[in-house]
């Protein structure tokens, strides 16, 4: 085992984790260890014996959340549950199952079939989402029944269940939470289409969903697309514009363009004590926490994310405080390991 890291000098592609980790051991003078022939998808710091691992992608970055809570985490349904029992405001969110196999393992009326059955009762505009998808993948407002039998027709072939959530009209917010503390907060923007010169809405658009496609994730409908051009009186075939920008309302994720707004090392009362009481909910002991809040009125949580990025950090100039979360993740880590 090698006594000190160097400093890191490997390409800048390698995930946000991977970099950050090594440039902490490299201040702090502990090992990193890549074990994967230096791509950063998994790796461990060493330090007088004591070694913990982390990754990236779908490994659970954090190695002071338990297993236990990150697997109840990960499911967006058994999240909500967790929360009411809790007694902390939710936003109302019904699992529905999309596929037959286990079918007599559950009670009845939870289908999709069974959704449709009482559209016609429900209060659309409805948002729906995988129960355990990320990056926005397959997250979309619903306007009407039609457009939710297209849906489920839609996600079944990549998704075996859903959550069902009303439309909410407030701002959403992420808070991080590390060790009971609130450590950042901001404001999720909407995601959208970036003009380009010579270019046509369509020509964006279409551009922005080979892409989606490409990361594995699912394409923006184009109804969504025409609503949004509607909306801001644009034609597809119009030529867009370098700087012009088009909000396609519904999705918050890099992948379409949201970013963090309104940033703040010091995350205001309301919504950090409720992210702190959500995140001790779930046992975790770090997470992302998304929230709904307007001023003025209570926030309610969304989701409590057990392997959220901060990457966003490095864009935000705050690779520094990126780097003291991580010093404060590890050595709590190293400082419970054998």
């Amino acid at each position: 085992m090698a006594s000190r890291s160097q400093p890191d000098s490997r390409p800048v592609s390698r995930p946000f984790n991977a970099r950050m980790v090594a440039q902490v051991c490299a201040e702090q003078g502990w090992h990193y260890a890549d074990l994967e022939g230096g791509a950063g998808y998994l790796f461990a710091v060493e330090d007088a014996g004591r070694r913990v691992l982390s990754g990236s992608g779908a490994v659970c970055a954090y190695p002071t959340n338990p297993a236990s809570a990150y697997s109840i985490a990960r499911d967006k349904a058994f999240t909500h549950a967790a929360l009411v029992a809790a007694g902390l405001p939710s936003i109302p969110t019904e699992l529905v199952f999309l596929e037959s196999a286990r079918r007599h393992l559950r009670a009845p009326g939870r289908e999709g079939e069974d959704l449709l059955a009482r559209a016609d009762r429900m209060n659309f505009p409805l948002f729906v989402k995988p129960n355990r998808g990320a990056h926005g993948d397959f997250a979309e407002t619903v306007a009407d029944r039609a457009a939710l039998a297209d849906y489920l027709g839609r996600v079944a072939r990549r998704h075996d269940q859903i959550v069902v959530q009303p439309v909410i009209d407030a701002p959403e917010y992420r808070v991080l939470v590390v060790g009971g503390q609130a450590r950042f907060q901001y404001r999720k923007a909407e995601g959208g289409l970036a003009g380009a010169a010579g270019e046509s809405w369509q020509a964006v658009f279409e551009r922005l969903n080979t892409d989606l496609k490409r990361e594995a994730l699912s394409p923006i409908p184009h109804g969504q697309f025409v609503a949004a051009l509607e909306h801001a009186g644009l034609r597809a075939e119009a030529l867009s514009g370098e700087g012009a920008w088009l909000e396609l309302p519904g999705r918050r994720n890099l992948a379409t363009g949201g970013h963090p707004v309104d940033f703040r090392v010091e995350a205001e009362a309301e919504p950090a004590q409720l992210a702190i009481a959500a995140t001790a909910a779930l046992g975790l002991d770090v997470a992302g926490v998304d929230l709904f809040w307007s001023r003025g009125s209570p926030p309610r949580v969304l989701e409590v994310n057990a392997n959220p990025s901060f990457a966003s950090l490095e864009g935000l100039g705050q690779t520094a405080l990126a780097r003291q979360i991580w010093t404060d993740i590890l050595a709590a880590a190293l400082g419970s390991a054998g």
